[in-house]
């Protein structure tokens, strides 16, 4: 029987200051009821995945005290959590790529028989598991070939493999479509009803307000609000979360183009995984025209974004741009022609963890003048581009020596933006923009793209978020099946729920 009025996790005088000076956390206090959802508010940098690696032992604070279970957390380690039932899913994933879902999912707590892994037995616990919390997943998939919503299932079926009673989801929708968040959510509330506590940070209101009972807002690594949700309306939090009101961004309709200048016909694409195929697609876009790409993840978008970047070619039909056919070309060669991709994927595909930000902000750009000379980079030159580029896009970081893992996954991306952005591109692919990122550095990125639209840049706008993809497009196509099933124009009349039946190829338009 859960007592609902005992703090099954208290965070009393939490502080976390880094070697460089850095203040992460600063005199945090607030308890988590158990068997209930506890959200975690705040924009990127405020503290919050600092303080829930305090809470998973991977951090140790500065100072203050961890309760949990009414017992005080003298040794603060991975182990030491899981020990006491603490489970956390990484906004970031903690997957081994090269290996199947079942190994990833029993990694540590391999089933064996005598010294051997016992493969049936783990591929057996893999199916109980999505059985159990509704989840498709193929055990024997390869990690590497699934797409990131897929993964991220993953990352929640291994977490909850291991029968924990509080489990941490560090921004678990910002891979996922609406449906699958709704089916997730399904998911949780029926955990909750189990006995489990759930803290869950989200950038999101809507979720926020769909899923928990209690919200915490941290602001510059302070708790700004604390509170019963039912006391507090989105517009405190909002405020509480970034000390002001934040701004709606949004495309005028009824604009005029330029000429087409990317040409798209009967494109096909055979792959191994059958969500990335594409069957005859066509479509163009204008110079200064946002295309918006909608429909539930898995049915081509992977496909036709690998196809327009050049890491994948096409089995048929032609791509070209302004005229100029460059259905074979490579990124590089893409590169040179004035393409930028802003990948959904922000580690691997759009930077290196370990690297520094000067390294990740000139990467694509540090073989020609100014950053090089000859075979030579210019490392002063390369530092004062980074460091434009992080007091332009407010990147909060500590300077630009720093590795770009460190940062938030908002300051990530933001990172990543100021590079691709910068190389004065002609297309742009903007793959989830704003995927798992705060409502101001959203505003912010959404407010760069319209710029560049105006600017006369033709932009391929792929999200699964549909307020995104209505305030953002000109016109929106639809993919199911690998297929354009629908061409819209966004006009008033556009609204998610008409979209929605071409998306689950209930009809075509």
């Amino acid at each position: 029987m859960v007592d609902d009025g005992a703090p099954l996790v208290a965070f009393r005088h939490i502080g976390k200051a880094f070697p460089n000076g850095v203040v992460a956390l600063q005199d945090v206090s607030f308890s988590v009821r158990a068997g209930t959802c506890h959200a975690i508010c705040g924009e990127n940098g405020a503290g919050k995945s600092t303080l829930m690696k305090v809470l998973f032992g991977l951090e140790q604070p500065t100072e203050g005290e961890v309760w949990v279970g009414g017992a005080l957390q003298t040794d603060n380690s991975p182990r030491v959590a899981a020990a006491c039932g603490i489970g956390m899913v990484h906004q970031h994933f903690s997957l081994v790529p090269s290996v199947s879902v079942a190994d990833n999912v029993v990694l540590g707590r391999e089933p064996c028989i005598g010294p051997l892994i016992d493969r049936a037995a783990a591929r057996a616990k893999v199916r109980e598991l999505a059985a159990r919390y509704h989840f498709v997943v193929d055990p024997d998939a390869i990690v590497a070939t699934l797409s990131v919503a897929a993964q991220q299932k993953v990352e929640i079926l291994k977490a909850l493999s291991r029968d924990v009673r509080l489990l941490i989801l560090d921004e678990p929708t910002a891979v996922l479509t609406p449906q699958e968040t709704e089916e997730l959510f399904e998911r949780l509330r029926h955990l909750k009803a189990l006995g489990l506590t759930i803290i869950f940070i989200s950038h999101k209101l809507r979720e926020v307000r769909a899923l928990a009972d209690h919200v915490t807002v941290l602001r510059g690594g302070r708790v700004t609000g604390d509170a019963p949700l039912t006391e507090m309306d989105d517009a405190t939090i909002a405020r509480l979360v970034m000390g002001h009101v934040v701004r709606s961004v949004h495309r005028d309709s009824g604009r005029s183009f330029g000429d087409v200048l990317i040409s798209v016909r009967n494109l096909s694409l055979q792959a191994a995984d059958a969500a990335d195929r594409l069957h005859d697609v066509s479509l163009d876009i204008h110079a200064g025209e946002i295309l918006g790409v909608a429909g539930v993840d898995g049915n081509g978008q992977r496909g036709l974004v690998s196809v327009l970047t050049g890491l994948r070619h096409p089995s048929a039909g032609t791509v070209s741009l302004d005229g100029q056919s460059i259905t074979h070309a490579d990124t590089a060669r893409l590169r040179h022609l004035g393409m930028a991709h802003l990948p959904a994927d922000r580690f691997h595909e759009g930077g290196a963890r370990s690297l520094s930000l000067i390294d990740n902000a000139i990467a694509g750009s540090h073989r020609a003048p100014p950053l090089a000379w000859g075979p030579f980079l210019l490392r002063r030159q390369c530092e004062a581009l980074t460091a434009r580029m992080i007091a332009t896009y407010d990147v909060r970081c500590r300077g630009p020596r720093q590795p770009l893992g460190s940062l938030s996954g908002g300051n990530v991306q933001k990172l990543i933006a100021a590079r691709e952005f910068g190389t004065a591109p002609r297309f742009l692919i903007a793959d989830q923009p704003t995927r798992g990122i705060d409502v101001q550095a959203t505003a912010f990125i959404r407010e760069r793209l319209i710029e560049l639209a105006d600017r006369g840049v033709a932009i391929l706008l792929v999200t699964a978020d549909l307020d995104e993809l209505l305030s953002l497009s000109d016109r929106v196509i639809v993919l199911f099946g690998g297929r354009v099933v629908a061409r819209l124009t966004n006009d008033a009349g556009l609204t998610p729920e008409r979209l929605g039946p071409s998306m689950l190829g209930l009809q075509a338009a």
